[in-house]
């Protein structure tokens, strides 16, 4: 399971009858909301769960217990002022936010609850330096994209800034509950950063939405800046000729330089079943060059964001890239303002564009074939 956005009764339904309680790999990409929320709330509701490895990249799990001290009364304090701060719990699905009594709980938090997931929980970091992880059985083989590790070392480096501000101390490594810790001011930071930065304004759009559009907006690619999105894990999963891209969060230019770097000899673009493109299909996470080092004809776009995203340049570097190769399929995992645009281009001009697109209401397992 990777991310596992919402955990609605369909997924708890899904995990507790098709998966019988059992997950052989927990992957959480990075610590955005939308993707660890869900991971926690699993983890609530099924305390039974049975995991036999967790990714999941988040500060401070070497430690023993007997080798960890707790914070101060007065820390104690200004950790609860962090959780008040943080934004209501987030609906990755739908995005709406909701007041939520488990404010300020984490997914870390949630992990070493249980000893069984505290030791399935991977201790060194998952970067695209690690190993190819051999599925059981052998059914296959992960081969990781991301992150690169000076990624993960700016979010350290973030994180012991914001305790260092917030908690008046230079930070120890043996404080207890340091995970937690982590997650929840990088939580906050994002918070603050996304309140305060300026917006990109969306472009308007134009009278008639047809092909020539989406191919204009295809050249106009974007910058993806967040510190998290660029310690998003992204992986290659591929189970003999079979290859699924799973790209989390990534930028476009860390998953073109791991892909030239672990599959420099083998013939471009890799042909895969199933592209997870990265970020909801924004602007600065899908490149005209990936898409050269990759091809499929299935693309899945989960969640979205009002007039944001999926973006049309996107669509339409997906659309113009490989059209030899036939008509890509679009899935959208929600109907958000954009996709329900997208979904509803006229199919004279998705014929032009060689695409299908379909928005499913399976949004745990998003569209089977």
């Amino acid at each position: 399971m990777v991310d596992c956005g919402k955990f609605t009764p369909a997924v708890k339904r899904y995990v507790e009858g098709e998966l019988q309680s059992h997950i052989n790999l927990l992957v959480a990409t990075h610590i955005d909301g939308d993707h660890i929320n869900g991971c926690a709330q699993m983890l609530k509701k099924c305390p039974n769960l049975q995991i036999d490895h967790i990714w999941y990249n988040c500060y401070g799990r070497v430690k023993k217990e007997d080798e960890t001290v707790d914070l101060t009364e007065e820390q104690k304090e200004i950790l609860q002022w962090v959780k008040n701060a943080l934004p209501a719990e987030f609906d990755a699905i739908n995005y709406k936010k909701e007041i939520s009594a488990e404010q300020g709980k984490t997914l870390a938090g949630e992990i070493l609850k249980k000893e069984p997931w505290r030791n399935a929980w991977n201790i060194e970091y998952i970067t695209d330096q690690t190993p190819n992880f051999d599925l059981e059985g052998g059914f296959g083989k992960i081969v990781l994209l991301g992150p690169p590790r000076d990624a993960l070392d700016e979010i350290e480096k973030r994180f012991k800034d914001a305790f260092n501000k917030y908690f008046m101390q230079v930070w120890n490594d043996s404080i207890r509950g340091g995970e937690s810790l982590f997650e929840l001011l990088i939580r906050l930071a994002d918070a603050y950063k996304d309140k305060f930065e300026k917006k990109q304004i969306s472009a308007s759009l134009p009278q008639k939405l047809d092909a020539e559009y989406v191919k204009k907006m295809a050249e106009k690619e974007g910058t993806d800046t967040s510190d998290t999105n660029y310690s998003s894990i992204a992986f290659m999963l591929e189970c003999g000729v079979h290859k699924v891209a799973m790209l989390g969060d990534s930028f476009a230019v860390t998953l073109e330089n791991a892909i030239k770097n672990k599959y420099g000899e083998e013939h471009k673009p890799l042909d895969c079943d199933a592209i997870k493109v990265a970020h909801h299909g924004s602007n600065g996470n899908t490149s005209k060059s990936l898409l050269e080092q990759i091809n499929s004809n299935r693309y899945f776009i989960p969640g979205g964001r009002k007039d944001e995203y999926p973006t049309w340049g996107t669509i339409g570097r997906i659309a113009l890239s490989h059209q030899e190769d036939g008509k890509s399929l679009i899935v959208f995992s929600h109907k958000g303002d954009m996709s329900k645009l997208i979904n509803g281009l006229d199919d004279a001009e998705k014929e032009t564009l060689h695409i299908d697109t379909i928005i499913t209401e399976q949004e745990y397992e998003l569209f089977e074939w």
